[in-house]
């Protein structure tokens, strides 16, 4: 093979492997861009970032709703089986599509939080009320 020839191929390889990179760090930011718009979603509270890998002590975590309440609502008899089971899993064993147990879950939140509408979450803290009410979270400053 000609020098030309290897030059000319050498080339080709490195614009392919830039191409390449630049497209793999455009996608990279797309993720990170994607994961900052659902983080701020759960800090609000926003009950459509649950997703079928959740458990329901995940999301009973997540959006400050008992355990109970929600294994109730998901019609679960025998909570202990199923604690460490995501949605996609209890879905699977209730014959239900995921969509339709993500979505009594999200209903589940949304009638928890009308019905305890004065219960204080860090997502509804405003930062000039944070000071007064670090005593009823239990938290002290540092």
């Amino acid at each position: 093979m000609s020098e030309r020839a290897k030059l000319s191929l050498l080339s080709f390889l490195l614009l392919l492997i830039l191409g390449c990179l630049a497209f793999t760090a455009v996608r990279a930011l797309q993720a990170v861009h994607n994961f900052q718009q659902q983080y701020s979603g759960v800090k609000a509270g926003d009950v459509s970032t649950m997703r079928p890998w959740m458990t329901v002590h995940v999301i009973s975590h997540v959006y400050h709703v008992p355990e109970n309440y929600l294994y109730h609502s998901l019609t679960i008899n025998n909570p202990a089986q199923l604690r460490h089971a995501t949605l996609y899993l209890i879905a699977n064993s209730k014959r239900q599509t995921i969509d339709q147990v993500i979505r009594t879950a999200q209903d589940a939140v949304l009638a928890y939080r009308k019905q305890h509408p004065t219960l204080v979450t860090p997502a509804l803290i405003q930062h000039r009320d944070r000071d007064s009410l670090l005593p009823i979270l239990g938290r002290t400053t540092y």
